[in-house]
């Protein structure tokens, strides 16, 4: 299959011509496949989303903030174009795993494993918040650990610019039930705590093997998040004080005391020092709940993609027209 888009328009990048290969994944909006560029024979990942008139501001948005992004925990945009019915995203290919799955790769984890990737995540969402962008759907899925170690955030489909004066509401629900904010459940004003709940979420997971507000009752579900209520006692027996003191902060119900995050860098959990790591080397954990939780995650991940399978047409030979002149492609970083 060919992908052949272009922006022929004074100001774009020209035509961007590859081979697709494999699908990696599908959601409500489109589709995200490997992509080899002719000209370079550069790998690239290719989000190609379908809009209608009513949701294609919304669609543009992940445009528009990804083109705004430079940093080495952030996916990176390479290029991107905009047609009558498709955004098509050309982004770095991220090789590497979702971060559970970097995990369950040996036999036993330490604490010292999981502080090592939310330093790493903490350090992306530093550059966000300061950027007035919050992100809005951190969970497993959307933390990707390359083959070097390093963190990159991925997916911003969720993404919003926020008021850092006057937080707002969105209006409407954005991101994954299971790792929402009661704000965002309640649609009260969402700044950067929703994404420290996120990272909360991510945080127990990684130190139980179980998520913390899980329900078959997606009612209950939302009942449990809104209240903040989650149970401490299912963490590892062997995880430290410090840790669940952390969590305790983070999965927090109301918004303006969960810490920011350079009160996390400060915390002590999260501390450097010779001891404190060594603590946390000495603290292991088996990945026997891991990888139960992940067999169930990817099950819950298989009935979405069925219940929400985009109906796109062929890829074969696709040349799209030129976009409109207000939407320009963005540049290569």
């Amino acid at each position: 299959c060919h992908l052949t888009i272009s922006n022929d328009y004074p100001g774009s990048v020209g035509v961007f011509k590859a081979d697709l290969l494999s699908l990696l994944s599908r959601g409500r909006f489109g589709v995200v496949r490997e992509c080899k560029e002719n000209a370079t024979g550069k790998i690239f990942m290719a989000k190609i989303i379908h809009y209608e008139g009513e949701n294609k501001q919304t669609v543009l948005q992940e445009y528009e903030i990804l083109k705004a992004l430079h940093h080495d925990k952030i996916m990176s945009l390479h290029e991107a174009y905009v047609t009558p019915r498709y955004l098509v995203l050309i982004s770095e290919n991220c090789l590497g795993k979702e971060m559970l799955y970097s995990l369950i790769d040996r036999f036993r984890y330490s604490e010292d494993d999981v502080v090592g990737y939310i330093l790493q995540i903490l350090q992306g969402l530093d550059y966000l918040h300061s950027r007035h962008i919050v992100h809005l759907d951190i969970k497993p899925d959307n933390v990707i650990v390359t083959y070097l170690n390093v963190i990159k955030l991925v997916d911003f489909g969720s993404a919003h610019f926020f008021n850092p004066v006057v937080p707002k509401p969105l209006g409407h629900r954005v991101g994954t039930p299971e790792y929402m904010s009661p704000e965002m459940m309640k649609g009260d004003p969402i700044g950067p705590p929703a994404d420290i709940w996120g990272l909360g979420v991510l945080i127990y997971i990684m130190l139980s093997g179980r998520s913390p507000f899980a329900s078959l009752e997606p009612v209950e579900q939302e009942n449990r998040i809104k209240s903040a209520q989650f149970d401490l006692t299912k963490c590892y027996p062997n995880a430290s004080q410090n840790a669940a003191l952390f969590l305790k902060r983070v999965l927090c119900m109301f918004p303006a005391t969960r810490p920011t995050v350079k009160e996390c860098h400060a915390n002590p959990w999260l501390q450097d020092n010779y001891l404190m790591k060594l603590r946390r080397q000495t603290l292991t954990f088996t990945t026997t709940r891991l990888k139960e939780f992940l067999v169930h995650h990817q099950r819950k991940r298989s009935e979405s993609l069925t219940k929400h399978r985009v109906l796109l047409r062929s890829y074969s030979n696709v040349s799209t027209q030129p976009g409109p002149p207000s939407v320009t492609t963005s540049g290569k970083q």
